[in-house]
């Protein structure tokens, strides 16, 4: 796993506003990155033969050569379909009972991707008809209704409890996140609804937490060394249970002989290590302030911001949640710095660390 992987995961924990995303995007489901299965049904091509835009497997993968700029190539793709968009998600509604889903797709070119249960030659005839782009779409056939998914996207908030994360309607199932401990919710869960739930416990995979990809290496990056401000935090208790959460503040003071504009977020998320460890070992994986922060810093002055760490646990063989023992947290704050029409840049200031024991 690359630096660049734990800078993702930050600047998607804080969702500070106004960082540059990539412009205003039609999807109703955010477009993924890995290829993914487009049926488990086992239907072939040959079994929709009036059908072209028929796939079994959408590949999938990022549009080459994008900037992520409000004007890129991936956000003007995007909004020359808008319009198919638009018009395919009204013909769904009007088919509520065999449509699933909707999508952009980025790689190796960006197309919408549809999603129904049943009648997929059907589907396709009148979307190719109604779409002004008919050869810019492709059509699955997936195993439930964007109806029956919503319901299950209920029955889980009750189900859960206090241990979700977050819960929501991809394409074709219901992605459902846990918090650290919560194991015994996940198995209820895939005993109630198979397949149809995704389901994350902390930030591992359920039921087999070693099948994704490894989460833990080196910290975030890159780190501001130029920056003329000290990071120091204090936590609100030296102990936290296993899969839970803590809390505490940083103080972030300008050092420097000049003003600073500091731009940040008004929560930042802390990082466990195992005492002395290089690597981390433990994360936060819940939501964030959805907010920035910013503040014109004198030599001197300095402001305080929340903190919030968790003990999700970045290593299959330590389980789904931090295993009781000694360990070391330090706060990367977040800086921001925003340029008109292209990405923010993100760097760090880093506090030192603070001992934190986790208990059964």
């Amino acid at each position: 796993m690359t630096v660049a992987h734990w800078s993702r995961l930050a600047i998607a924990a804080l969702m500070v506003t106004g960082c540059g995303a990539a412009g205003p995007v039609a999807s109703p489901i955010a477009p993924t990155t890995m290829a993914s299965p487009a049926s488990s049904s086992g239907t072939s091509a040959s079994d929709v033969p009036a059908c072209p835009n028929f796939v079994e497997v959408v590949e999938t993968g990022p549009l080459p050569g994008d900037d992520g700029t409000e004007d890129g190539p991936l956000a003007r793709a995007q909004q020359r379909l808008s319009g198919d968009i638009d018009a395919a998600v009204a013909y769904g509604a009007e088919h509520a009972d065999e449509y699933a889903s909707i999508r952009y797709e980025n790689g190796p070119r960006v197309r919408i991707v549809i999603g129904f249960t049943a009648h997929v030659d059907e589907h396709c005839a009148a979307l190719r008809e109604l779409l002004e782009y008919p050869d810019e779409f492709e059509i699955i056939l997936q195993p439930a209704t964007e109806a029956h998914l919503d319901e299950i996207m209920h029955e889980l908030v009750g189900l859960a409890g206090d241990r979700m994360r977050s819960v929501g309607r991809g394409a074709g199932v219901v992605h459902l996140a846990l918090r650290a401990d919560g194991e015994s919710v996940a198995a209820e869960v895939l005993a109630a609804y198979g397949e149809l739930v995704e389901i994350t416990v902390g930030m591992l995979p359920y039921p087999d937490r070693f099948s994704g990809e490894p989460l833990c290496g080196p910290l975030i990056g890159p780190i501001a060394v130029d920056a003329p401000l000290v990071a120091s935090a204090t936590l609100d208790g030296d102990t936290v249970r296993s899969g839970r959460d803590f809390r505490g503040t940083i103080t972030v003071r300008n050092v420097g002989a000049d003003v600073f504009d500091f731009q940040s977020g008004p929560t930042q998320s802390a990082v466990v290590f195992r005492r002395g460890a290089d690597a981390p070992s433990g994360f936060y994986t819940g939501g964030m302030d959805a907010l920035g922060y910013g503040a014109r810093l004198a030599p001197g002055e300095s402001v305080e911001l929340k903190v919030i760490g968790g003990t999700a646990s970045c290593n299959p063989a330590l389980g789904y949640a931090l295993p009781p023992g000694e360990y070391e947290v330090t706060v990367p704050v977040v800086l921001l710095t925003m340029h008109e029409n292209a990405p923010t840049e993100v760097s760090y200031v880093l506090s030192g660390r603070i001992p934190l024991t986790v208990v059964p």
